[in-house]
């Protein structure tokens, strides 16, 4: 997973999408990104046929897939292509930071940015405008971060149904709100297996080990992994620990982001290490970007350091130990040695072609599931929440 640690006064990118300029985007996005860079071999997808039609009818659409690769974008604007559909994206800011000719060219795709670290009320407007004034759905990634687990899904944020609810709260009886729970389930060649040995032995050479090459894959995995964390622990708390993995990694990570809370928090965090870690982000953006003049060269230091020690933390969070312990497949084993790749290499690496297939499930219309569950635009956001997680990750389970 990537977190740019950036501390530049935000800006928001408004949508500023281009009917003469899309499709031309759309076919660099598919030939540049989606083929060569991510080596996406097939795209197959079902259900965006319900989505097509309640677009036809003037209701507004929020598409909310899991975010489990860096070509999800790429993937859903080529089935909004070949599906009739002008799709409508909420992403990082910063995507737009990269340069004026990334943000130029998102912006004419009908992107606009947020600020994942803080409160946007920027892009929550934009967001309510495309919903209740445009005839494009809107894709949201409920995630907000993209965690390389394709079978899985994380925590999802709440802001998707915050959105959704509000935009249908001034709206005609006649015009529905729809949200679609989606799920983006990505494969690899079996070819892969030939290049594991090999992008193992760079990654230990990394931390100055000697390759393995005899030793089980898995196992290979698991005892780079538990040298990299030790080499963590050692920097952060000065010894390494013992115990399973699986307890090193989950309480390294709450450790990092407690200490960071003590400095900064007048009591200690709650909720998930993704929630905390929001909070602490955003808190110490804030003092960095509002406040520089008033901090010292120093200080400034130290809030980038406790800035790291998060980012870290986030890392962590990112290796869930049993994922891989409890079904070893082709495929998770390939993600796994990629975000290892990414992590300690800084490059993303796509060796053998890849397959995805993206299901879009049943539309929930959000006045009705509030009515149904006497509910209202501020009780139903949990519940709402809830019935999307539950959606996606049954989707996630099944498969094709």
């Amino acid at each position: 997973m990537n977190i740019t640690r950036t501390q530049k006064p935000y800006k928001f990118r408004p949508p500023k999408y281009s009917p003469l300029l899309a499709p031309l985007l759309r076919k660099l996005s598919e030939l540049l990104f989606l083929r060569r860079r991510y080596r996406m071999r097939n795209v197959t997808w079902g259900g965006a046929d319900k989505i097509r039609q309640l677009v036809s009818e003037g209701h507004a659409v929020l598409i909310a897939p899991n975010h489990a690769d860096h070509a999800d974008p790429h993937v859903l604007q080529y089935i909004g292509k070949k599906s009739g559909l002008s799709l409508r994206f909420m992403a990082a800011r910063e995507g737009f930071e990269a340069g004026p000719l990334s943000s130029f060219v998102l912006q004419r795709f009908g992107a606009f940015s947020v600020d994942r670290d803080g409160a946007d009320l920027s892009a929550f407007k934009a967001a309510l405008r495309i919903l209740q004034s445009e005839g494009a759905p809107l894709v949201v990634f409920p995630e907000g971060q993209i965690y390389h687990h394709h079978e899985r899904l994380d925590p999802l944020n709440e802001g998707v149904a915050t959105i959704l609810l509000r935009a249908s709260r001034r709206s005609p009886e006649d015009r529905g709100f729809y949200l679609v729970p989606s799920a983006m389930r990505y494969t690899y060649d079996d070819s892969v297996k030939e290049t594991f040995s090999a992008r193992l032995g760079v990654l230990e050479e990394q931390i100055t080990w000697k390759p393995r090459n005899s030793l089980d894959v898995v196992d290979r995995i698991y005892r780079l992994g538990s040298g990299l964390l030790a080499l963590k622990e050692v920097e952060f708390l000065g010894h390494g620990e013992s115990g399973d993995l699986i307890e090193r990694i989950t309480r390294l990570q709450d450790r990092l982001v407690a200490m960071v809370e003590e400095k900064h928090l007048s009591r200690p965090g709650a909720g998930s290490i993704p929630e905390r870690v929001k909070v602490l982000r955003g808190k110490l953006r804030q003092v960095l970007t509002a406040r520089k003049s008033e901090i010292s060269a120093d200080e400034e230091m130290a809030i980038h350091d406790d800035l790291d020690t998060l980012f870290v933390a986030f890392q962590l969070y990112s290796y869930p130990g049993e994922y891989l312990k409890e079904d070893p497949s082709v495929d998770r084993v390939a993600e796994t040695i990629f975000k290892l790749e990414e992590d300690v290499l800084s490059q993303e690496n796509y060796p053998v072609p890849r397959d995805v297939h993206v299901e879009f499930g049943v539309p929930i219309e959000v006045k009705s599931f509030l009515s149904e569950h006497s509910l209202d635009v501020k009780s139903g956001v949990g519940p709402l929440t809830s019935r999307m997680s539950e959606m996606i990750r049954s989707m996630l389970e099944t498969g094709p």
